[in-house]
């Protein structure tokens, strides 16, 4: 769709335009009209002169008093003419037409017309005529006038009428802009609003907008409200009900080890089994829960904020190995990826590299055309086997390589699901496992 102030330029444009088209051709009709009127009214005057000036003489020859008529009706090709036409084909014309005629057809008595037609000289004649019965004579008196001059006049008027229209429409254009600028304006703090939620600076948007956009944004912001109390209920129920489970499984632990089930040691080993995989999930949850800690559902990663508490976590969770974590940040600190996605992955990758480091735990994180996390510890590593079944596509890793399980596991589908590649290899600067992920921006 066309932007909204698209909408409104074109629409306000194309207003303007019609407007002062129509009122051009309104305009332009009107003094057209307005001036064949007052022609046509002076013709009218003069025909009445040369209905007055006009006799007949004891032959019935019509004869004109010339002394009786404008003098510019006797100056040749003047512009100003008078014809009178009998019903006999007998016409008496004004010096002025010299020696040619005009083409009028006869009127009765009481009828009159008016035109425009062609003139001697190139001129273009309006022409009024109209029929009278003096002495017992019918005949029709045309009088004509040149318009050329005042058609030259309105020419020139019309192209300064259409200057000033275009130059009125184009301030009034220009005003509409600042116009819809300065209203769209007032919806630039909701888009800035929206980047900063984006990159989690802020809960909500804010409220101090139009009249028209502030339901969109209440419902908006009471959204993002339920949402955030969702995700937070449904973190910390997993991380409760993980925790309510410990107390149960180890008593489930401690009657594996009695004296009744040392009689079924194929059947204890089994449910041994079963559940050291739920403490596994257990243990999972609860370290989700402890590295989303929190803030800004939905926000940008920001690596220089999150990395220092997530290795403050990780340190206290294997504080026992004292291990020593480096970590290699990207000059820009804001990452466009979504900030839970992005802790739960170094988290888990982080994780699986200090539960396997003997001393030290690398990571590296680089945006370059794509994001590239690289995470290495100095632990025993995996066997070229392995590594090639950490690598297979399809196959769950907790299935198939004993000891990196969960972790990798939950890393690899996330790396999946955001369009990326992990790759698994003996880390040459440590010694144990690298896991290098790619992950399109």
């Amino acid at each position: 769709m066309r932007s909204l102030g698209a909408q409104l330029r074109l629409g306000l444009a194309s207003g303007l335009v019609l407007l002062f088209g129509l009122m051009w051709w309104g305009g332009i009709q009107a003094i057209h009209s307005l001036t064949d009127h007052f022609v046509a009214s002076r013709l009218q005057h003069d025909a009445e002169a040369v209905l007055a000036a006009m006799r007949l003489d004891g032959s019935g020859r019509p004869l004109v008093r010339w002394r009786r008529i404008d003098h510019i009706y006797d100056q040749p090709l003047s512009g100003h003419y008078y014809q009178i036409n009998f019903p006999d084909g007998k016409k008496v014309s004004s010096r002025s037409l010299w020696d040619q005629q005009l083409d009028i057809p006869q009127f009765a008595p009481g009828s009159q017309g008016q035109w425009r037609m062609p003139g001697p000289a190139g001129q273009e004649l309006l022409v009024r005529v109209a029929g009278y019965n003096k002495q017992g004579q019918i005949f029709s008196i045309a009088v004509a006038e040149d318009m050329t001059p005042l058609n030259q006049r309105l020419g020139r008027f019309e192209w300064l009428f259409v200057a000033l229209s275009l130059g009125i429409t184009l301030l009034l254009f220009a005003g509409q802009q600042w116009i819809v600028r300065s209203a769209l304006g007032r919806l630039e703090r909701v888009r800035e609003d929206m980047a900063r939620l984006e990159r989690g600076e802020v809960t909500a948007l804010t409220t101090e907008v139009p009249a028209e956009v502030a339901p969109l944004v209440g419902e908006f912001n009471h959204l993002l409200v339920l949402f955030q109390q969702r995700l937070e209920h449904s973190r910390n129920g997993l991380g409760n009900l993980s925790h309510a489970f410990k107390g149960p499984i180890n008593l489930l632990l401690q009657q594996l080890e009695s004296d009744e089930m040392a009689a079924y040691p194929a059947l204890k080993a089994e449910m041994k089994w079963q559940i050291e995989r739920i403490q596994q999930l257990m243990e999972r949850e609860m370290k989700r829960a402890r590295l989303a800690g929190s803030g800004i559902s939905g926000g940008r990663f920001n690596a220089a904020q999150e990395m220092p508490a997530l290795v403050g976590v990780l340190q206290q969770i294997y504080q026992d190995k004292q291990l020593a974590i480096d970590v290699d940040l990207p000059e820009t600190d804001v990452l466009a990826v979504d900030r839970e996605d992005m802790l739960e992955l170094l988290g888990n990758l982080l994780d699986n590299a200090c539960k396997w480091a003997a001393h030290r735990v690398r990571c590296v994180i680089d945006r370059q055309e794509s994001l590239l996390i690289d995470v290495q510890d100095d632990g025993p590593g995996v066997s070229p086997e392995a590594l090639a079944q950490l690598a297979e596509r399809g196959v769950r890793i907790d299935e198939s390589v004993d000891g990196h399980g969960l972790g990798l596991a939950i890393a690899k589908d996330m790396v999946k699901r955001y369009g990326g590649d992990m790759a698994f290899m003996i880390s040459p600067e440590l010694g144990g496992l690298q896991v290098r992920v790619r992950l399109p921006l």
